[in-house]
């Protein structure tokens, strides 16, 4: 599977997966903070694979890795398809809970709210109109600026966690592992074209 059909896909899985939570769970605060964390991991996981992607093909070639090259597009609008239920599962757990509600902060909304602007407008040009309209560079910069900037909330997100709960131990490598990767292909660019 591949290009829109697997956006489609990874959606209709997605909405499946949370309905079926909340049918298990409840519709209630319970089952909609299962929701919420299950829609957070998701949400990591589709991100990291298309933040990932060109790092992935750089350094281990093959079948799998072009791939995800060559659909990462798609993976970046099916996390960002991933985050828009995190939101509606936030937004529902604000209304049904007042202890939610007490540890919000102007910094939180703040920092999480920007996460989303770059979501959605790194999902809204994330097609060939798009990049022909913004032009390569801007078009490079939004989506540049757009990651580290997600991938910087994630991490301060999971980090913390991990160090305090095993649960939150994958999550957090995968944090560290889609940066290492990243920034050891920029690293071995420059050697590269040097040698």
């Amino acid at each position: 599977m591949k290009g829109w059909r697997l956006t489609t896909a990874a959606s209709c899985a997605l909405g499946a997966l949370f309905a079926l939570q909340l049918v298990f769970w409840g519709a209630d605060e319970e089952g909609i903070r299962v929701v919420v964390r299950a829609s957070a991991r998701t949400s990591i996981v589709l991100f990291s694979l298309a933040f990932g992607a060109s790092s992935a093909w750089a350094f281990w070639r093959n079948g799998a890795t072009k791939w995800l090259l060559a659909n990462r597009r798609y993976v970046g609008v099916s996390y960002a398809v991933s985050h828009a239920f995190h939101a509606l599962a936030l937004v529902a757990l604000y209304q049904a809970s007042a202890e939610f509600r007490a540890d919000l902060n102007i910094v939180t909304l703040g920092g999480g709210g920007l996460a989303y602007a770059f979501t959605l407008a790194m999902a809204l040009t994330s097609t060939d109109a798009a990049v022909a309209a913004l032009g390569r560079r801007r078009w490079h910069l939004l989506h540049t600026v757009g990651g580290w900037y997600i991938w910087v909330i994630f991490a301060q997100s999971y980090l913390p966690r991990a160090i305090e709960m095993p649960s939150y131990l994958p999550a957090g490598a995968l944090v560290l592992a889609v940066a290492a990767a990243r920034l050891a292909r920029r690293v071995r660019r420059p050697a590269a074209a040097g040698a």
